[in-house]
This record gives structure tokens, sequence and C-alpha cells, in this order.
């Protein structure tokens, strides 16, 4: 039997339809997602930026193993998937990306560059064996790119 997986997906509010279809790659494959996006199907009105950090992403992202950030053309740069990535480091947790399709040629956030463990494409074989512990490092058309020299300390 496969691991069980407890997974946050770090993404941009703009690709929330991706966390779904996320979660139907990964169906059935022993992972579990939690998704502390705010969106217009369910708002969250807390507006104070230390409250969403400590009171609702870092709670999410301390209950999960693993986060998976989502790559893609947009999200390098952006200031919320930055801290969930570095904050998911401070924690120890291993850090997955994850190409998205349409990602060809996109640039890769800096704080993922820095800390992932493995960048995989958007494959559920791949997904899952970095999942478990594979270190895979792919580049957005799936061809494989150097290994991150990451000095990584395991418990």
């Amino acid at each position: 039997m496969a691991d069980h997986h407890n997974v946050f997906i770090s993404h941009r509010h703009e690709d929330d339809a991706l966390v779904g279809a996320l979660g139907d790659l990964l169906a059935g494959r022993n992972v579990t997602i939690r998704d502390a996006s705010i969106t217009s199907d369910e708002p969250n009105n807390a507006s104070n930026e230390a409250y969403i950090k400590s009171q609702i992403l870092a709670q999410n992202i301390n209950w999960a193993g693993k986060i998976i950030v989502l790559i893609t053309p947009d999200t390098k740069n952006h200031p919320w998937v930055d801290w969930e990535i570095e904050y998911a480091e401070k924690q120890g947790k291993e850090i997955i990306g994850v190409w998205a399709a349409g990602s060809a040629g996109c640039d890769v956030p800096a704080p993922l560059e820095q800390h992932a463990d493995s960048l995989v494409g958007w494959n559920s074989e791949s997904i899952i064996r970095a999942l478990s512990g594979e270190r895979i490092w792919t580049n957005s058309t799936g061809e494989a790119r150097d290994l991150q020299p990451i000095n990584r300390i395991g418990c």
C-alpha cells in the first residue's frame, strides 16, 4: 500500500481551478489535499496580513507533511506563494514544484528554485514519486534538469 500524504497546495488565487484538477489527477492515490484558498466560493473577510499568515496559512502548512507549489506563468514573484514556500522551508517541509499544463518556458519562483526538493511535470506518477521522497528534477517540457545543490538535514 502506498504511503498516505497530507499535502498543502501553494498557488495563485487565479489558479484555483488547477487545485481541483490536481485533486482529480491524484484521486485514489492516498493523497489528502488541503486548500486554504480564499475564493469567491469560500470567502474570508480577513484583511490583516499577520492574521492570514499565522491563523490561516501557517496552520494549514503545519498540518501538511509536504507542500506542492503549482508553477504557472504568473507564479513567479507572487508574494503569498513566496511566503508559503519560505514558511514551509522553515518548518522543514518537503517542497515539490509541479509544472502546470501551459507552463512551458515560464520562470520558477526564486524561493522554489532555492528550496524545492523536486520539480515535476503534471503527471500523477511523477508527483507521487516526488511525494514519496524521490528527487526528480525536470523542466517545464519534462526534460531532466540539473539537481539543485540543496543542503537538507534529515531528522
